[in-house]
């Protein structure tokens, strides 16, 4: 076949690649974006819940939009505590609409968007790239060349390591998410809760959640954390089993319609050492381990890679000089302190804390910190305020205490 030439191709059309997509079309360079399915909607694995901000750093239009929220429930093996925003807090995404729009935005601007097709290898010289894609299909093999490749294929990082590759040591996680259409009064008691499971009964090793869609929709997952090597079929099993737990025994439905059963796995670089770029290559989302290793707007950080990412692939063009080293650096500057503190908190709350502790340690912060202090820990990952408060709760007991005995 003859082999169609591009500045720039990118691999997976997850919000990573599609923003990738979107930047670099509107710039001007000429852009294909690769999807292994036939359909955005198909693969539509994301529980997508996040805060307000990303709608304007973003740009997002009220369509991609599934659902508001306002409310937040952390859910114990014993209690579950509540907290009450007064106004909207965030929104839950409706994960394939949300690609569709991005692709749709890259094409408006020039871009190219081949469905699908998945990619085979590469093959890097002085010019470039030549990859293989597939047409799953007709088993076509279509030939194309780029100046660069995104690898936006998620934790499998299949484009920047080729096939039998060694990559760096991983954390491995998986999960399972149901999409069910339940009863109008069931849906009521969530449509405007965020609920999210912590302790052995409701969680096994990580967190479980309920997210509000479009009326009536509900959507109910649990993902673990792996300290070793995974074994997949017992994990899918072991997160769906938890998964139907909370639809039979907590959410309580009359009854209810499964729409979608969907799945998959996540491979985390501990301290972001990922690579970044090598060889013409450039990795976004969660190639490089964009999502927080404690959870929580997963797809917000994925987009600020690709916006990152996008700069350095538009100075490269424009001058001619690699600064991608500047890009994993800029990267980590942004993020690796925080990430290296979730690390430490989920380690703690998902592998180590008896129920008990996970009890004490929620409703503590139901007692002393609002929705906004536990927004900012939950999505954003700041820490300084509820940091400051636990401190100056823990002077004030001190002195209590020493005044006690000099009394």
């Amino acid at each position: 076949m003859q082999e169609k030439k591009y500045d720039v191709v990118i691999i997976g059309g997850g919000p990573a690649g599609g923003q990738a997509a979107r930047n670099l079309s509107k710039r001007g360079y000429k852009t294909l974006l690769v999807e292994r399915y036939k359909s955005f909607n198909d693969n539509n694995f994301s529980s997508a819940g996040m805060t307000l901000e990303p709608l304007k750093e973003f740009d997002l239009p009220e369509a991609v939009i599934g659902s508001y929220w306002k409310d937040i429930t952390l859910q114990c093996t014993e209690k579950g505590y509540d907290w009450f925003g007064k106004t909207k807090k965030g929104v839950v995404l409706d994960f394939g609409k949300l690609r569709q729009f991005l692709a749709d935005k890259a094409i408006s601007d020039g871009g190219e968007v081949l469905l699908g097709h998945r990619y085979l290898e590469k093959r890097v010289s002085d010019s470039g790239v030549a990859i293989d894609l597939l047409d799953v299909e007709t088993s076509e093999i279509k030939k194309i060349e780029s100046r660069l490749l995104i690898d936006a294929t998620g934790p499998l990082r299949k484009v920047m390591y080729d096939a039998k590759e060694e990559q760096p040591k991983m954390n491995l996680g998986s999960g399972t998410e149901y999409l069910i259409e339940v009863d109008q009064q069931t849906y009521d008691t969530y449509k405007e809760r965020l609920v999210f499971f912590l302790g052995h009964k409701w969680a096994l090793k990580g967190y479980s959640w309920i997210f509000p869609m479009e009326n009536r929709i509900l959507k109910v997952g649990s993902g673990r954390t792996h300290l070793k090597s995974i074994d997949q079929e017992n994990t899918d099993k072991s997160t769906k089993k938890i998964t139907e737990k909370i639809i039979n025994e907590y959410i309580q439905p009359e009854n209810y319609t499964l729409i979608d059963v969907h799945g998959g796995i996540l491979r985390y670089c501990e301290g972001l050492n990922d690579t970044y770029y090598k060889n013409n290559v450039i990795a976004i989302g969660d190639a490089i381990s964009a999502i927080n290793p404690r959870g929580g707007e997963g797809i917000r950080y994925a987009m600020q890679s690709a916006n990152l990412a996008s700069e350095y692939i538009d100075s490269y063009f424009k001058t001619g000089k690699e600064k991608f080293k500047e890009y994993e650096k800029k990267w980590k500057r942004k993020k690796l302190l925080k990430w290296r503190l979730s690390e430490v908190s989920a380690r703690r709350m998902y592998s180590r804390y008896s129920d008990a502790q996970i009890e004490n340690r929620v409703q503590f912060f139901q007692q002393n910190f609002s929705i906004d202090v536990l927004i900012d820990s939950l999505f954003n990952f700041k820490y300084n305020k509820m940091l400051s408060r636990i401190f100056s709760f823990l002077w004030l007991k001190l002195k209590y205490k020493f005044k006690k005995k000099d009394f």
